[in-house]
């Protein structure tokens, strides 16, 4: 039996820890999935494709997010059940993590990525099991399925649901959702997916069901004509170069970007277009938020946007993708970026 008084923090890639949940998950049916603020199709792919499994399984299944997904993941199976804390749905958040089994918390690191929804999963006491892909972090669970080397948090949801012997009912819309997953946080393969891994879960997924060119036209064939302008704005008049560090970057302002009839998710993918120079190896996008700036940094090789995102913008992730934030105006972000990369980027160099 798991004694879910204490931290047991049970490594599942060592193998151990598969027969206790599989005995929990016999008698224990309402489950709470959450992931981070501002999710991403691997947070909500991972998250629904779970919970799509498990209801098979007879487990009453809510996934809940601290704030909306941009539209062009909003089409994925389930989206429409998903409850989201800063609208009407968020009300039945505290209700669903009182009478809450189990938390499968996926796609995320450290609980602050939460956003506001943290303070109430830290009053939930059941069961907590993590499910990610994120370098470093913090234990905060009682079982963790965290593997860096994955691609994506759906593709670790695809182990999950194998090992637990569930993989015989993965239906088209879970598939579906998996694949979104996968796909988006790879950027259509583009990215963390040189390992022949990843291609046979893609595999298993589409002879599910899923359809894998549809997914393709959802995420990448269906932005609106605005999203386009903007897209166009951001390298013709945006863009900057700064050679000697072989780094690209464009920064954009919430009214050039309402200027544009910009919507959630609309700036998705931007920071990748520079580098498809040959002479730029780093790009960072600068957008203002209401609170902060948010940086998405992009790399070419092995140089480490995370450790650059980490020493200077309070941010992490992965050796070729990562996130930051800076607290100031934009201008100001922008100075003590160009101080800084050079800096970094001679020190990195040097090693």
């Amino acid at each position: 039996m798991i004694s879910i008084n204490q931290e047991n923090s049970i490594d599942l890639t060592t193998g151990a820890g598969w027969e206790e949940l599989k005995s929990y998950f016999e008698t224990h049916r309402k489950i709470l999935i959450v992931s981070h603020k501002s999710p991403d199709g691997d947070a909500v792919g991972s998250a629904l494709g779970l919970a799509l499994v498990l209801k098979t399984y007879g487990h009453q299944v809510q996934v809940a997010v601290p704030d909306d997904s941009p539209g062009f993941i909003r089409w994925i199976p389930g989206h429409k059940e998903v409850l989201v804390l800063n609208r009407k749905s968020g009300k039945k958040i505290p209700q669903v993590i009182q009478e809450a089994e189990a938390i499968f918390y996926v796609d995320f690191n450290t609980t602050d990525r939460l956003g506001p929804l943290e303070a109430l999963i830290n009053e939930f006491d059941g069961l907590k099991i993590h499910i990610d892909h994120h370098p470093g972090g913090s234990e905060f669970s009682h079982f963790k399925l965290v593997n860096e080397a994955k691609g994506s948090a759906s593709e670790l949801v695809y182990d999950w649901i194998q090992q637990m012997g569930y993989g015989a009912n993965i239906s088209a819309d879970a598939a579906t959702c998996l694949l979104a997953g996968i796909m988006t946080d790879t950027v259509g393969f583009r990215v963390s997916s040189s390992y022949p891994e990843v291609f046979m879960t893609v595999a298993g997924l589409m002879a599910c069901g899923a359809d894998k060119d549809r997914i393709n036209d959802e995420v990448y064939n269906s932005y609106s004509v605005g999203r386009m302008k903007l897209l166009g704005y951001s390298l013709l008049e945006k863009m900057v170069i700064i050679p000697e560090c072989k780094t690209a970057f464009i920064a954009l302002s919430r009214e050039e970007m309402n200027r544009f009839d910009h919507r959630k998710g609309d700036t998705e993918g931007f920071v990748n277009y520079p580098l498809s120079m040959n002479e730029v190896h780093f790009s960072v996008l600068f957008t203002e938020q209401e609170d902060e700036i948010k940086l998405s940094l992009r790399s070419k090789g092995q140089f480490p946007a995370n450790q650059f995102a980490a020493r200077y913008f309070a941010g992490g992730g992965h050796l070729n993708a990562s996130g930051g934030r800076f607290l100031g105006t934009l201008e100001e972000a922008i100075r003590y970026f160009t101080e800084s990369i050079c800096q970094f980027y001679s020190a990195y160099h040097q090693d």
